[in-house]
């Protein structure tokens, strides 16, 4: 009779520690190339080290190449400072400082108690301080990923639940460092919970660098729209960013039926600045008012460059008169304004167009914005000019409403510069 082959395939730990390695190992050089290939995100050089320290420590706890207790020694210490360099890495992907020092402790720390008998000698104490110093460096990771800078990336946060649930795991291993510690004594011999914890190993080692690397391509091709969304001299949105958040705040406000109005802004004389100052002086003209107005306006309005020495601002919730004040509240301080170089007083002419029900369309709100702006300008600048409101109406009420607001009122101020 044929012999009866055994179906059940046990995988031992020395093949789930090798496979670990060879996981880390790749996902370490996938890391390294991404850096390579995009030498602006320096987190990918740190991460990609940071998994070869930690393939290269596995390597050496299950090798026989060094006498004695170096192994293990060594080992365990540069598993400490992998996990501290992904930590690290964690950080400068947000912008915020490496602790060096930081990064390098958990090693320090397993050196120092590595000393000791009392933990040399235990291979279940060696497990529980390995697994906490590793588990408290993934959590403190995964704060960094909690507190980001760009949490509008969604590759975010698949790969801060798979951090936390890898520090969890390695937190939980130090219920069970016996039967971790029996599965490393006699490594044939092992349950269900020794192969979790090696799969979910290898799963992580296999997940992270990738989710990583895709994280940082979602970042770099957010920046580059956000690149292109912004006016690089002022820093706020330009004039394709406007019309691209402006019209749906735009249709949002109007269904809900809540009043918006339009500020168009005009710096009076520019080319007289540029002519008699200098380019540069007017570029610092032209920053000087974006600043002031994006540190006026409120969160929920909206304000950009249109172009050249254009700007405007959509204002949410207010009415006429409000708006009318907000515009001069900002005319009157740009007024006083000192530029450095500029020997006159800079001013602005602005004009203030507003809808409650119709005008759906932003650019023909901002053509109304134009007209009223044009009026500011005939007479004599360094004044703000409204426009009628925009309404839905027909019949006896158009002719009405247009006769009324014909008289429309320019608030006026002593003409400078």
């Amino acid at each position: 009779m044929p012999s009866v082959v055994n179906t059940h395939f046990l995988l031992d730990v020395p093949t789930l520690f090798a496979v670990t390695i060879f996981i880390s190992l790749s996902g370490g050089l996938l890391l390294l190339f991404s850096w390579m290939q995009n030498r602006s995100t320096p987190a990918l050089a740190l991460w990609g080290i940071g998994y070869m320290i930690a393939a290269s420590a596995a390597a050496l706890l299950s090798s026989h190449l060094l006498p004695g207790t170096l192994p293990v020694c060594l080992g365990n210490a540069l598993i400490c400072v992998a996990y501290g360099m992904l930590w690290s890495g964690s950080r400068c992907f947000e912008g915020r400082r490496v602790h060096w020092s930081l990064m390098a402790a958990g090693g320090v720390v397993w050196i120092i108690a590595f000393q000791f008998d009392v933990v040399s000698q235990s291979l279940t104490l060696r497990m529980t301080l390995t697994s906490t110093i590793t588990a408290t460096y993934a959590l403190l990771s995964a704060r960094e990923l909690w507190y980001a800078r760009d949490r509008e990336l969604i590759s975010r946060w698949p790969t801060l639940a798979l951090v936390v649930v890898h520090a969890g795991f390695l937190l939980a291993r130090i219920p069970f460092t016996e039967t971790m510690t029996s599965a490393v004594i006699t490594p044939h011999a092992h349950g269900p919970v020794v192969t979790v914890m090696a799969f979910e190993a290898m799963f992580a080692a296999f997940c992270i660098p990738f989710l990583r690397v895709a994280m940082s391509k979602e970042r770099a091709e957010f920046e580059q729209r956000r690149a292109a969304l912004t006016d690089s001299l002022t820093g706020i949105p330009n004039r394709r960013a406007f019309f691209d958040v402006g019209q749906p705040l735009l249709e949002r406000l109007l269904d809900d039926r809540r009043p918006a109005a339009l500020l168009l802004f005009d710096l009076d004389r520019f080319k007289e600045v540029n002519d008699t100052a200098g380019h540069q002086t007017g570029d610092r003209v032209l920053k000087a008012f974006a600043d002031l107005v994006a540190t006026s306006i409120r969160p929920g309005d909206l304000f950009g460059r249109l172009g050249g020495e254009e700007f405007a601002g959509l204002l949410v919730n207010v009415s006429m008169a409000e708006a009318l004040q907000a515009a001069e509240r900002l005319r009157q301080a740009f007024e006083v304004m000192r530029v450095p170089g500029l020997d006159v007083k800079p001013t602005v002419s602005v004009g203030v167009a507003m809808t409650t029900e119709a005008g759906r369309d932003l650019t023909a709100l901002l053509a109304t914005a134009d007209r009223a702006l044009y009026r500011a300008k005939a007479d004599g600048r360094n004044r703000v000019a409204r426009a009628p409101l925009v309404l839905v109406e027909t019949g006896a009420d158009v002719s009405r409403r247009a006769a009324e607001l014909a008289r429309a009122a320019v608030i006026a101020a002593p003409i400078a510069g």
